[in-house]
């Protein structure tokens, strides 16, 4: 007999032990909860050599904890149908509630055997970095321990389930709303240079989540200047990355990127550049430029690089980049943007299958003090007249001697501590350098750059605005710093151009957002033209800092009266001019932004934007911050009727490349859109499955879909007339149809699974619903409500508004509204008494779900409610409301209302609780 202990820093580490008996056994048994492909890695190579040889083995893995992650299933699975030697179980609720923790290592050799034991997984932390003890134990084959453990694990292979490929399909499922994890899966090694913050953790949280699904792919969108290169780095490591590629369209960027990755990884890694000046392709880690890169890729292999990152993911659909997507095959691929905007016909969130695990914008980013506050000022500039509808014209416009002397006196107004550095954004390259030459004049210093500016121009111009000793003050830009430049030390944006897009407002004010020593903000100065009726995009960017369930114009106009004081952002100051405001308030006060020019403009605005010769599909309106909200095209009126589908908006605007369809399919485009959008997904799936010849129905079958739902989804689905005896009611169903409906239904499903896949529950708190969606969720097939009052068995639903489009004067007669933070008042219908058929319901009412709306409709829409949660009745007393009795009802709720809210739902601050 032979002992020995095992750690992770003994003479011999546990890893190296099981590596050098992997390459002399004749048999090997593990029985091991929790293994991850991060370190299944380091043993893969070992395993396979073994099993190449005609060594016996066998692996018993679980889903305890729903740790242990798909890629290793299916890696375990690949084997199965290699190597005929090879077999794995899993154990799938085999035990119940007795956890399946077990970490032992069977070898059998020509003489003796062996038995490891301790606490030792596979997974990348416990075979490397944590404090782990194990034991080995050798002695002849015949020995009562060793067989023992053979013994055992006999029982358990006979108590789990053969590994094959519908269990794991099962247990994806699961893992698809198995959020929270007890291990958080990474780690902050302590001769690293920088550590990840609190909303990077977050993310590389939820990065894990989606690698343990079996993704290969996936999408971060993160506001500028928050460190997503440095996140990038992070998830490398913990994914245990030995070759990495990053790739950006930049050469500026990829140095920056070189450097972060060092201070993370350290030493000992190499790195390398692989651009015009620089072709290392030897590195550990290589930084490369897409344009180069896509010349040479014959000088890589495909499967080179377990690890890419393409950065400024957003022009991932250029020919350049689509080659070198096309030619790797990663184990990871992950996707970085700031503005997830499509630059041409394609979709970037198609490129990573719809993955994006994760979205951090600039109020968040701003709240979690990652970048500094800003100081807007909008300032109206009556020297420029933005109703020119020639760029050129504008140009010099902007560019008179008088209006630059207006705009010098208004930088020396709001001139930052210590030298200037600001950038100013221009209509045009030839605005950009008339604008350096007068403001010169005007005695700054200053420079112009554009695109035709090579990479040691720009770096050479940035690090002179950036040193306190240079003399140069303004960089006046086209485009090219809209993204993917960090000059950390501005401290001072200049808007000298026409807003047209509330996202490029945004990105381009995220160029000032980095921290930097001594800047303890950014100033904004914002030029508003006469005539500039698209100073709403202003006000709809700065909307977008806030927390709102909708927002519709009474919420803007709010706002802008407020000087967005709502916002409750730390250090963010925003001012707009008398002027510049009168102008915001009026436009939003007299026009309908669903009026037909709109939505026509809108849309045609989107469909030009993604260089189409037909019409956008539904799929092409998820998830972009530049595509309008498709379902404000279903919601609105065109020609005197309601859209009742996309289909239906296209008809009435004469799109020329739509399919023609019959009346009945119309029918059914119309009433399958009218679930828009899903807050459950049994219809969608129904028709999904019906489509594809599907007849058994019960596979749909999981945690949140039951054979109750399945059928109540079923009997909708017929009073809707959209099948009969389980079959589509749509004859002869052509190709055009049938690609229609998928897109819709896809649309549909991946929509849902972005607003409720993580949810678990009835009601998602503050996530607004419609009346029939209400119905719908509570299992009622009739989805036609009129009333504000459901009373459904011992609970009850109430529907109130709250009347925000009425002036002070005409919401006295409502009694409805909060009075705090936990407490909303609420008045019965008319004709209620304490004694009568409803006054008694509200008595023995045991629950109450309240769900509020601000109003009941906006520019000729009508308005969700908003699920603010479950509560109590208190403080029932009879109320008179002219010669009709009602009770008053104080909701005492069980989550108190965010602050967030407050604003938004004329919630007072401080009132007592």
């Amino acid at each position: 007999m032979n002992s020995k202990f095992y750690t992770n820093y003994s003479e011999e580490t546990f890893i190296s032990k099981i590596e050098h008996s992997l390459e002399k056994c004749e048999l090997f048994l593990f029985s091991v909860s929790f293994i991850k492909k991060a370190g299944l890695t380091f043993l893969e190579k070992h395993i396979e050599q073994a099993l190449k040889r005609g060594v016996k083995g066998r692996i018993i893995t679980s889903t305890y904890q729903n740790f242990t992650d798909i890629p290793s299933l299916n890696v375990f699975l690949s084997w199965q149908k290699v190597y005929p030697n090879f077999e794995c179980h899993l154990e799938y609720e085999s035990f119940k509630d007795c956890g399946f923790h077990s970490k032992g290592y069977i070898f059998d050799y020509k003489e003796n055997s062996e038995l490891v034991v301790g606490s030792t997984n596979i997974t990348r932390f416990a075979l490397l970095k944590n404090i782990e003890w194990n034991l080995s134990y050798e002695s002849y084959m015949n020995d009562l321990v060793v067989l023992g453990a053979k013994k055992e694990f006999d029982f358990l292979w006979n108590k789990t389930l053969p590994l094959e490929k519908e269990i794991i399909s099962k247990y994806q499922m699961q893992l698809d709303y198995a959020i929270e994890k007890w291990d958080m899966d990474y780690f902050e090694p302590e001769n690293m240079m920088v550590h990840p913050n609190k909303m990077q953790k977050a993310a590389l949280k939820e990065l894990r989540r989606y690698r343990d699904m079996g993704n290969k792919k996936a999408l971060i969108i993160s506001a500028t200047a928050s460190g997503k290169t440095y996140l990038a780095a992070f998830d490398a490591r913990n994914f245990g990355a030995q070759k990495i590629l990053f790739v950006v369209h930049r050469e500026t960027i990829l140095k920056d990127a070189l450097d972060t990755f060092a201070k993370v990884f350290g030493s000992n890694k190499t790195y390398a550049l692989y651009t015009g000046r620089n072709k290392n392709s030897e590195a550990d880690f290589i930084f490369a430029t897409n344009s180069m890169l896509s010349l040479h890729l014959d000088e890589f292999l495909p499967n080179e690089f377990d690890y890419i990152v393409i950065d400024e993911v957003h022009h991932a659909t250029a020919s350049t980049y689509q080659k070198i997507i096309n030619y790797f095959n990663p184990d990871f691929l992950l996707g970085l943007t700031a503005t997830p905007e499509r630059m041409d016909n394609q979709d970037v969130f198609n490129l990573f299958d719809y993955n994006v695990p994760y979205e951090l914008r600039l109020r968040d980013a701003l709240l979690n003090d990652l970048v500094v506050p800003f100081h807007y000022y909008g300032i109206r500039d009556k020297l420029i007249d933005y109703s020119l509808n020639d760029h050129s014209k504008i140009a010099h416009n902007i560019a008179e001697n008088l209006n630059c002397a207006f705009i010098s006196k208004e930088i020396t107004k709001h001139h930052p501590k210590g030298k200037l550095k600001a950038i100013a954004f221009c209509v045009s390259i030839s605005h950009a350098k008339l604008m350096a030459e007068k403001m010169e004049i005007e005695g700054f210093n200053t420079t112009y750059l554009t695109g035709n500016n090579d990479a040691g121009e720009r770096i050479l111009a940035f690090k002179k605005l950036q040193d306190d000793n240079d003399p140069l003050e303004i960089i006046f830009a086209v485009d090219i710093l809209n993204e993917g430049v960090d000059i950390p030390g501005i401290n001072m944006v200049l808007f000298l151009r026409p807003t047209e897009s509330s996202t490029i407002f945004i990105q381009q004010l995220g160029r000032g957002l980095r921290k930097y020593p001594g800047k303890e903000y950014v100033t904004v100065l914002d030029f508003i033209g006469n005539n500039y009726n698209r100073s709403i995009q202003m006000a709809i960017a700065l909307g977008t800092l806030g927390k709102t369930t909708y927002m519709e114009k009474a919420y803007l106009m709010d706002l802008v009266r407020n000087d967005f004081n709502a916002l409750d952002i730390p250090g963010v100051v925003i001012n707009i001019d008398t002027l510049s405001k009168e102008e915001v308030l009026s436009y939003l006060k007299n026009e309908n932004f669903n009026k037909e020019i709109y939505l026509i403009k809108d849309y045609q605005n989107f469909k030009n934007y993604l260089k189409l010769s037909t019409y956008p599909s539904h799929m092409d309106y998820l998830e972009s911050d530049l595509a309008p909200d498709l379902l404000r095209f279903l919601n609105s009126s065109l020609k005197g009727s309601k859209n009742y589908s996309y289909y239906s908006f296209l008809s009435k605007i004469g799109e020329e490349e739509l399919p023609i369809f019959l009346s009945d399919q119309k029918y059914f485009i119309d009433q399958l859109s009218d679930f828009l959008p899903l807050v459950r997904k049994e219809e969608y799936l129904i028709i999904k499955e019906l489509l594809n010849g599907a007849e058994n129905l019960e596979l749909l079958i999981d945690d949140k879909i039951t054979k109750t739902t399945i059928q109540q989804a079923l009997t909708i689905l017929t009073k809707k007339k959209l099948i009969i005896d389980m079959k589509l009611n749509v004859e002869n169903m052509s190709d055009d149809f049938k690609n229609y409906l998928m897109d819709l239904i896809d649309y549909g499903l991946k929509r849902y699974d972005i607003e409720f896949g993580d949810f678990e529950g009835k009601f998602k708190l503050y996530n607004n619903y419609m009346k029939s969606q209400v119905l719908m969720i509570l299992g009622k097939t009739s989805l036609n409500y009129m009333q504000g009052t459901l009373f459904n068995d011992d609970e009850v639903i109430v529907f109130v508004g709250i009347k925000k489009d009425l002036v002070k004067e005409q919401r006295h007669n409502y009694k409805d509204k909060f009075l705090n933070s936990k407490l909303f008042q609420w008045e019965s219908v008319n004709n209620t008494t304490m004694n009568n058929a409803n006054g008694i319901k509200i008595l023995k009412t045991k629950k109450v779900h309240l769900f509020v709306r601000k109003m009941d409709s906006d520019c000729g829409i009508t308005l969700p409610f908003t699920y603010f949660g479950e509560g109590v009745f208190t403080n029932i007393r009879p109320s008179k409301n002219g010669e009709f009795p009602t009770l008053l009802c104080d909701i005492v709720l069980d989550n108190e209302v965010p602050k967030d809210y407050y604003f938004d739902f004329e919630i007072q601050e401080g009132a007592n609780n």
